[in-house]
């Protein structure tokens, strides 16, 4: 071989490494092949080509969804008398909460005992009025006056019985406060034997569904040009950690600032159907923020592995071989790693029990 030659040879890895990506060496294969009994221990994921995503934290509070939560006031002043449910009680619509006896339910007994002696006169006065008229001494307005006498009667008992449905009045001056809607029992403000007035501004009992919760988060002002409606979230909480997830997205920000901690609020909406979620509990929400314009393979974090001061993923050939492959990570999150080098769009990597795989090609 001429020296122009050897000087060619060595030179051309040395332009292969001056492009702006480094191309990663390729690990060889050693035989072990994607198996049926394999795949029933590890998953595979195809690399994509995504926008880069960065993830910005914020802290949020799990709080009751606005439109499940009833607040249950007294209709009548009065003393208690029972007390059927405590807080965190699930209930039923129309379920019992608690017995108020009152005196202004005992006006309306009265009420409606007159409207009831009121109408039985009034259609005894319009059975004389029309025997009248058949006799002559009585007129046409005079049966008119008497019918509108009896319907106006007829009215005032309909409505005191209404009335007595609606406020669910019993007997002994006494009337049932039931819930208006099938939840837990949130708030509850009331005791046995205590005096409450009709216009008491404290609720005696909430009522809430937990079916969905919001998760309220603040934005800090620097960061407000980074979060959008419509992006997506992922939520850890302190009493389960990083072992469960609750996955949604930002579907309303209020854009206003508290101007005590210069925040802005953003809301998510989430499914709580297994009551997993509670109001008051402190959260992690992570969302995801695009970077415009990069467009990066992707693939899951816990595909990556990492040895030796490099990094690696385990990839599968068309035919099904397994090898291992070092990849340049330029951002990891906690769901993804974006990657510089070593990797296409189309490839194939082994995404769960990555490790188990990785050692035994070794």
């Amino acid at each position: 071989m001429n020296k122009k030659n050897l000087f060619l040879l060595i030179l051309f890895p040395l332009f292969l490494s001056c492009g702006n990506h480094a191309v990663m060496p390729e690990e060889t294969n050693t035989g072990l092949m994607l198996t049926d009994s394999l795949r029933q221990v590890v998953s595979v994921d195809t690399v994509r080509k995504t926008p880069l995503s960065d993830e910005l934290l914020l802290n949020g509070r799990v709080t009751f969804d606005a439109g499940q939560v009833a607040h249950v006031y007294p209709i009548f002043g009065g003393t208690v008398t029972q007390v059927e449910v405590e807080a965190g009680d699930y209930v039923k619509k129309g379920e019992l909460l608690a017995v108020i006896r009152s005196s202004e339910v005992a006006d309306f007994e009265k009420q409606q005992k007159d409207a009831a002696h009121q109408l039985a006169l009034a259609d005894r006065n319009l059975d004389a009025v029309r025997d009248m008229l058949e006799s002559g001494t009585a007129s046409e307005r005079d049966l008119l006056q008497a019918e509108q006498e009896a319907a106006n009667a007829k009215a005032e008992v309909k409505r005191l019985r209404e009335v007595y449905d609606i406020y669910r009045i019993g007997s002994n001056s006494t009337y049932d406060i039931t819930s208006p809607v099938s939840g837990f029992v949130v708030g509850k403000n009331i005791s046995r034997d205590m005096q409450i007035r009709s216009d008491r501004e404290e609720e005696l009992f909430t009522v809430s569904g937990l079916d969905d919760v919001w998760v309220m988060a603040d934005v800090y002002e620097s960061d407000i040009r980074k979060i959008r409606e419509g992006a997506g979230v992922r939520i850890t909480t302190l009493a389960y950690g990083k072992d469960r997830e609750f996955a949604g997205a930002i579907d309303k920000v209020y854009n206003l600032l508290d101007s005590e901690s210069k925040t802005m609020k953003v809301r998510i909406k989430l499914d709580n159907k297994d009551y997993m979620l509670k109001p008051g509990m402190f959260t992690n929400v992570y969302v995801q923020c695009r970077v415009e314009g990069r467009l990066m393979p992707r693939i899951p974090s816990h595909a990556l592995i990492f040895e030796g001061g490099k990094q690696y993923v385990v990839c599968v050939g068309t035919d099904g071989s397994l090898r291992m492959q070092e990849v340049a990570v330029s951002k990891q999150t906690d769901e993804y790693c974006y990657l510089e080098a070593g990797l296409e769009e189309g490839d194939v990597v082994v995404n769960k029990n990555a490790l188990l795989v990785y050692n035994a090609l070794k």
